[in-house]
């Protein structure tokens, strides 16, 4: 890093002289001398809390330079989304990951070549490695068979790299994913969001999946205790989805991950059940489930987790369930529907875990009640909220 920040307030001041500055700022000795660079804005559905852009990169005699291209990452302009970042910590994270844990990690994901970020405002850059022509897969059309089971293999290393790792370098002081704060905080967002998702996409909802994601409303952070409880400690990525995943042509290749912003010690079945629910079609994800599952338990025992029985590691995986079910209702509920690309990928994840839920019988680990007196106040505050709500849908008819 300089002495001089070199965080940008938005795409505008992404330019050629700003990103010989970024390159050098990350150790780059001799950055290309830069003719301009042309910006694509990947758009809200590849990054919803900010800014990604692809800059292609010219030289001075108008031929590609070295890097051909880069990508760049910001904060999101939206000043109620920028909070809501900053609450749940989600930039500080992925900073932390790609300057700390990434060079550790067994899984792949883009090389750091600047990054910055201001522990005050919370705003930040990420100057990363393009890994164009590697693709990500559109949420519809959901990851295929081959490339799942790359994908939890990818998963299981990672998990077992880090296995109960939490108090020791890189991931020592990683966010705390199942934590009593980190649950507090998701639980009042998915009961602000929750009235708004049941209106808009109310008709992908069974009665039994209605009561289910009603009653987990004032239950995550019991949920996340009992989560906590049962399972060995690992560092995750936190949103292990298709979108997130880079694959070249091969169905065999490893994936990148990229977009860790929701990294940090949790439950490594999180990310499965996260993946194969919202990201692998309905009938791919009953076909091979149980393999893949099998699959990630024998290499977590190679990386010793004996102790975790395959019994233990089918039965975590069912209770995460539950738990892929807030972010896809924070989703669904919170972020702007606007972008076509972000609606349908909200659809299709909230339809395939809802769909999960019940194939699995996720309902069967609510905790029996919710057992504090957060939560107690948040069902409460709920109630209330829901009637508003109500009456504001009637007065705006």
């Amino acid at each position: 890093m300089t002495g001089q920040s070199l965080i940008c307030r938005d795409a505008a001041g992404v330019t050629a002289d700003w990103l010989r500055r970024a390159l050098r700022a990350g150790g780059a000795t001799d950055p290309p001398e830069l003719k301009e660079i042309v910006v694509d804005n990947l758009g809200a559905a590849t990054n919803a809390l900010g800014s990604l852009l692809r800059c292609h990169l010219i030289a001075q005699d108008g031929s590609p330079a070295v890097p051909r291209s880069v990508i760049v990452k910001l904060p999101t302009a939206n000043a109620l989304a920028m909070r809501f970042a900053k609450w749940l910590e989600i930039h500080q994270r992925e900073y932390e990951f790609y300057r700390h844990v990434a060079a550790h990690a067994p899984m792949r994901s883009p090389a750091l070549l600047y990054g910055e970020f201001d522990v005050h405002s919370h705003r930040f850059v990420l100057v990363l490695e393009d890994l164009h022509p590697m693709a990500a897969t559109p949420q519809a059309r959901g990851v295929a068979t081959e490339r799942a089971r790359v994908a939890v293999r990818e998963l299981a290393n990672l998990h077992g790299a880090f296995l109960e790792a939490g108090d020791r370098p890189p991931v020592a002081g990683s966010y705390d994913c199942l934590g009593s704060r980190y649950g507090r905080r998701m639980q009042s967002a998915y009961l602000l969001c929750l009235p708004f998702v049941l209106q808009r996409f109310g008709d992908h909802f069974s009665t039994e999946t209605r009561r289910v994601v009603e009653a987990l409303g004032t239950r995550i952070v019991a949920h996340f205790a009992n989560v906590a409880a049962a399972d060995p400690t690992t560092f995750i990525h936190g949103d292990y989805r298709g979108e997130n995943l880079l694959f070249d042509a091969s169905d065999t290749a490893r994936p990148a991950a990229v977009d860790w912003q929701g990294c940090g010690l949790g439950s490594g079945l999180y990310d499965v059940a996260y993946f194969l629910g919202t990201s692998v079609s309905v009938d791919d994800r009953r076909r091979i489930e149980r393999q893949v599952l099998h699959e990630y338990h024998d290499i977590m025992c190679r990386h010793g987790a004996e102790s975790f029985s395959l019994d233990d590691c089918w039965r975590s995986y069912r209770q995460n369930m539950l738990s892929a079910v807030v972010p896809c209702i924070l989703g669904c509920g919170g972020l702007e529907m606007a972008d076509p690309r972000m609606l349908d990928l909200a659809t299709v994840g909230l339809r395939r875990i809802l769909t999960a839920v019940e194939d699995l019988d996720a309902g069967a680990f609510l905790p029996a009640t919710a057992g504090s007196l957060f939560s107690t106040l948040s069902l409460c505050g709920y109630q209330a909220y829901k009637l508003v709500h109500r009456l504001r849908r009637k007065t705006s008819r």
